[in-house]
């Protein structure tokens, strides 16, 4: 079965790329969606990322970067004309439906491309004070207008939410250009959700058909996140269509690469 990382990150450190693409290789993961936030997540840029899948063609997919409120529409044209195929978006200065950023999710849209949204608590590694980060900004509702408004751009929700489980679980289930990813660390809300039960939220039948496989993590935890993916897959008892959906061919749906 193939698998694709929705949600993979560059760090900028030594050899970050060469030791992800080695990690993908042991754990059977043929693409990834690779995105780089810039220094205030330790992270590469967007033109690293570039490179990076310049480098690897068959294995990375470029997601770009942007931070509402300091990116413009102009950005992002010129980031598919690259060859990004989606976009990632996290800390906006306002809330992600002011509307004064309704042109960015109009260019995505126009442009056939995805856009990952962060949601929940968010954690920075560098001048996080200093730069206007509310997490309320991100919250899984601020979704709703845009996919209201944009019904031909599809949205992604990060980590069910956080702590907004019900919430990004009600929207995925409500709207159908809405979909979510389960990523974060494995000591994180997913233990918390595991620990009540993630049908808590993904309640309905077919509710697993929503989700994309990710991972967000650091290279080395990758395979402890796609044990822990496939143990709770078994634990539902998902069947192999959604399997499918949920390691594959939702994204690559998405992307158009199906």
């Amino acid at each position: 079965m193939q698998i694709v990382d929705a949600h993979a990150h560059l760090y900028d450190l030594p050899n970050y790329l060469r030791n992800l693409i080695q990690m993908m290789d042991e754990c059977g993961i043929n693409k990834c969606c690779l995105s780089g936030l810039g220094k205030i997540f330790n992270c590469k840029t967007n033109q690293e990322v570039r490179k990076a899948f310049k480098k690897y063609p068959k294995r990375i997919i470029g997601s770009y970067f942007i931070r509402p409120g300091k990116s413009n529409p102009n950005e992002i044209e010129e980031a598919y004309t690259q060859g990004f195929k989606m976009l990632k978006v996290s800390i906006p200065m306002k809330a992600y439906n002011d509307r004064s950023f309704f042109p960015l999710w109009k260019k995505a849209e126009r442009l056939h491309m995805p856009i990952l949204f962060h949601t929940g608590i968010v954690t920075t590694f560098q001048n996080g004070k200093k730069e206007q980060i509310s997490s309320w900004n991100m919250h899984p509702m601020r979704l709703e207008p845009i996919a209201n408004a944009f019904p031909d751009l599809t949205l992604i929700i990060a980590h069910l939410g956080v702590h907004w489980n019900e919430d990004a679980a009600e929207l995925i289930r409500m709207r159908p250009n809405v979909y979510s990813d389960i990523t974060g660390e494995p000591d994180g809300w997913r233990m918390r959700a595991d620990k009540i039960g993630m049908k808590r939220w993904l309640w309905w039948e077919g509710a697993f058909k929503k989700l994309l496989f990710g991972t967000d993590v650091f290279y080395s935890k990758i395979p402890l996140i796609l044990k822990q993916d496939k143990l709770r897959l078994n634990k539902y008892n998902i069947d192999d269509d959604t399997r499918i959906l949920y390691f594959s061919k939702n994204i690559l749906k998405l992307l158009g690469m199906d």
